[in-house]
Parts: C-alpha cells; structure tokens; sequence
C-alpha cells in the first residue's frame, strides 16, 4: 500500500466531492432519472488476512460500522451508473493505542431487473492509521520486542473491485452485499473485505 500525505487527500476528497456535484447536475440537466441514496452498513475488512492471536488464528469478521452516500443516474430503465462515497467509523483494533478508519470513493454499474440490482465497479479506498507515538512491547512469533507506534496519521491508498448484489424492499428501502477486491491480478497479495448495507432512497432531488 501507498502513504499519501494528507494535503493530498485532502485534494483527493474535494476533487470526489466536486465529481458528485458535477455528476448531479449532469444528471438534473439530462433529465435523467436520477437516485440520491445514503447507506449505513458494517464493513469486514481483510477476511482471513490479519493474525488475531498468538496462536496465529486469522481474522473473520468484526464489526466496523460504515456510511455512504451515492447517485444512482440511469441511463436507462435498467441500466444505471452509481458513484459512491463512504467511511467507515474510526476504531482501535487489536492495539488499543492505534485508531483507524478508511475512506473509500467508488464508480459502479448497476443493472436492474425487478427488484434486484447486480453491481460493479471499480474505486480507491484509503485507510487512514494514527497513534499517540511511542513504543509497544509486541509477541514477535519467538519472544517480545518493541514496535514503534505512529506519532502522525499515516495514510495508504489501494485501487479496488466492487462486486455486489442489491434487493429493493419498495421505492424508499433496499439492502446490499458486496466484497471488495484489492491486488486482484497479484494472486499472493490478494485480498477480500466483504459487507451490507442498508439504504434510504431519496429518489430525485434536483
């Protein structure tokens, strides 16, 4: 993974920010049907890649609350392109002395038919990691050492796969699951984090 420094992604969040905006009103002036919806979920990050314990036991999944927003424009009556915005909420993880949380902007189809949706797309997603400084006795695999804990917020940025499949309950409520992809074509590095949703549609808006 990458470190970005954080002007970087700040530029980054404002240039998604603008594409959002830009792609509202791309929508509003084609006459375009158009969705705004806002989804709150819980994310499992990187299943069976992170050792747990001593045992060398791995991750499965663990709650990590996370909130979205996007723009479903449709294209046609079952055909839609669906930007996305997201966090999830920051948490300490195993260290209690580190806090993470990522960000993850994404561009995806969605074809509808009845009330399923099947979705794709492509995006990045940046975790963000902060720490007060200092050093932490850590197992090693053969005894104890010291690690260094983060004294600034560190960001890293990965390019992912989306891949997901939605139900409309009616025109307001529907439910997702997807899984993330990341180092798809790079079979030792490969990793899935997976998810669901829940979203309130807001329907047209502009």
């Amino acid at each position: 993974m990458n470190k970005i420094k954080y002007p970087t992604l700040k530029i980054s969040i404002f240039a998604l920010h603008l594409f959002l905006v830009g792609f509202s009103v791309f929508a509003a002036e084609t006459n375009g049907h158009s969705d705004l919806n806002v989804s709150v979920g819980n994310l499992c990050e990187y299943i069976g890649k992170m050792q747990t314990d001593e045992n060398g036991s791995k991750n499965k999944c663990s709650f990590l609350p996370s909130i979205s927003t996007g723009l479903d424009y449709y294209l046609s009556p079952t055909f839609a392109l669906s930007p996305q915005l997201g966090f999830t909420i920051p948490k300490s993880g195993r260290d209690e002395n580190i806090s993470r949380m990522t960000l993850f902007a994404l561009l995806n189809v969605k074809y509808h038919a009845e009330y399923v949706n099947f979705i794709a797309g492509t995006g990045v997603y940046v975790t963000r990691i902060s720490g007060p400084g200092g050093e932490v006795m850590l197992n090693n695999g053969k005894g104890s050492d010291s690690f260094p804990l983060p004294k600034e917020a560190v960001y890293s940025r990965n390019a992912i796969i989306n891949l997901g499949m939605g139900l409309d309950f009616n025109q307001d409520w529907s439910a997702e699951i997807y899984t993330y992809i990341f180092n798809a074509l790079q079979s030792e590095d490969r990793a899935f984090s997976a998810g669901a949703n829940i979203t309130y549609h807001f329907g047209e808006v502009l």
